[in-house]
């Protein structure tokens, strides 16, 4: 976790998605523990009818403007509909809440459950108001974000601190054992070797010198 007056004291973006955050800076915290007690009776049923989304989170965590995240916010749930069949896959077994809540879907694909409220939305008069939304977060209620001043230009660019690429692997090459970066030398030298055009090749040994120039001389000599 990383306060947020720090979003700028690194030399990468927080937002790039191709970066890590190395834990000699910023040190991993455990927050809570997963126990897996037992394995799926039936694969299907309970594995690949799984509907994930990082959309559904606990209270006490917002989203940040990592644009890989807020893209899939939107993508998921299509992905979802397209996957198992229509639009109500939160009424698989696996996917159904412990608790069960009040919400307006209303019929679709693979309807499992059967309504008999008269209405499902609000405000109506004909079922004493029912459903109706939550209170907000500050009344233990739904999600809520965090109500904020934001000001600038909106613009469709990165920052410029998205353009370093070679920091972080001459950080990973440079953390492998000997044997470990023989392994990538050998890779390489494998990928390299099925490459018929010698103009590529020569554009990829002028990367090298970029990341690190032992690991170009090693790579030529195989």
């Amino acid at each position: 976790m990383i306060p947020e007056e720090n979003e700028f004291a690194f030399d990468f973006d927080l937002l790039d998605p191709t970066k890590l955050i190395p834990e000699a800076l910023v040190p991993v915290q455990r927050v809570g523990r997963m126990v897996l007690n037992r394995n799926p009776d039936n694969f299907f049923a309970e594995n690949e009818q799984a509907a994930f989304h990082p959309g559904h989170i606990v209270p006490g965590i917002d989203f940040s403007n990592d644009p890989l995240l807020q893209g899939r916010l939107f993508s998921y749930t299509d992905t979802q509909i397209s996957r198992l069949g229509g639009p109500n896959f939160h009424e698989i077994p696996i996917n159904r809440p412990t608790c069960p809540y009040h919400n307006f879907q209303r019929d679709g694909m693979h309807r499992m459950d059967i309504d008999t409220n008269p209405a499902n939305y609000e405000p109506n008069s004909i079922n004493d108001n029912w459903p109706r939304e939550t209170p907000p977060a500050a009344k233990r209620g739904g999600f809520e974000s965090l109500a904020e001043r934001v000001d600038g230009e909106k613009i469709r660019q990165r920052s410029p601190s998205f353009g370093e690429y070679y920091a972080q692997p001459r950080l990973f090459w440079l953390s492998q054992t000997p044997i470990e970066q023989q392994h990538i030398i050998d890779g390489f030298s494998f990928e390299l070797s099925k490459v018929v055009r010698t103009w590529i090749r020569e554009r990829v040994s002028i990367i090298w010198p970029t990341l690190i120039l032992s690991l170009r001389k090693r790579l030529g000599r195989t």
